[in-house]
């Protein structure tokens, strides 16, 4: 695995690429959608749940023969990977790439498979309206389940080159219109981590200070408010994946006084206020 996001192909390229996807493998019950970047959906009508498939983003730099599909259904996803494998590298989107000494899309790869979710809405659990800013479809997903406002930004990439002060300005105006909660989401650390680029995620980093920075001073035209800062999980460099370990989060309401000259980082966090439940966070947030 070379490259999972194919140099971070641009969705305008992509949706080339699976456009094609589609019309050479797409079925009555395979059904291909173009997604954001790199990241796309194949809904599979009765298909099984059963598969056992590996995040690209995890084998970087291995051998893909132990990581392909295996388990319920993996034959077909195996097979429609393969036969990608042979007609996407002479596309001529990855021709135009590869004049400009990007790599190519030279195949898809599945990962992610699960059934449709049920949850509540967010409203009916809080009493509150709520709306999302992301450029990861995933998120958006969660949000259209949850209840939120899908808010989409021009520019916003789920790197470091994404419009920052585009998602910044959509998201004040959210609360303008009257939302009670604006869910920013930035992916440029993630992302960073992913390729093992210091450099980036150092710059991602920045990146969440300036619209942390920017947010602190437009909100302080509200009586009151109240933000909340955190990863969603940790992506070490160390490790260019995911891990399960806890995470440090920073609450601040308006006209806080109080001041605790502490670092923002996991050992910090560690000594301080401990939710193990994730979901528990939210009530956390509200009600304290």
């Amino acid at each position: 695995m070379i490259d999972y996001s194919a140099d971070e192909i641009t969705t305008a390229e992509s949706e080339k690429i699976i456009e094609e996807v589609k019309a050479r493998l797409e079925s009555a019950q395979l059904k291909f959608y173009p997604g954001f970047g790199f990241r796309h959906l194949l809904v599979w009508k009765g298909g099984p749940a059963g598969g056992k498939l590996t995040p690209p983003h995890d084998i970087s730099g291995r051998v893909i023969g132990p990581y392909l599909p295996k388990g319920q259904g993996g034959d077909i996803l195996l097979r429609l990977m393969r036969e990608s494998a042979g007609f996407l590298p002479a596309h001529p989107v990855n021709a135009a790439r590869a004049g400009k000494g990007l790599r190519p899309a030279n195949a898809i790869w599945f990962w992610g498979m699960g059934k449709r979710p049920r949850m509540p809405k967010f409203y009916d659990r809080y009493r509150l309206n709520g709306s999302i800013i992301s450029a990861v479809d995933l998120i958006k997903g969660i949000g259209i389940y949850a209840g939120f406002n899908i808010v989409e930004v021009e520019g916003a990439t789920g790197t470091v080159n994404t419009n920052a002060e585009g998602k910044v300005r959509a998201a004040l105006a959210e609360l303008g219109k009257g939302q009670d909660l604006v869910y920013l989401h930035v992916e440029a650390p993630d992302a960073a981590s992913h390729r093992g680029e210091l450099d980036t995620k150092i710059k991602a980093i920045e990146m969440v200070d300036r619209i942390l920075g920017r947010l602190l001073h437009e909100l302080d035209i509200y009586d009151s408010y109240k933000i909340m800062v955190l990863p969603d999980h940790p992506t070490p460099l160390a490790t260019m994946t995911h891990s399960r370990n806890p995470v440090p989060f920073a609450i601040y309401s308006k006209g806080q006084t109080k001041k605790i000259n502490r670092a923002y980082d996991e050992p910090t966090a560690s000594r301080g206020l401990v939710i193990k439940d994730g979901h528990e966070l939210m009530d956390y947030f509200l009600h304290s």
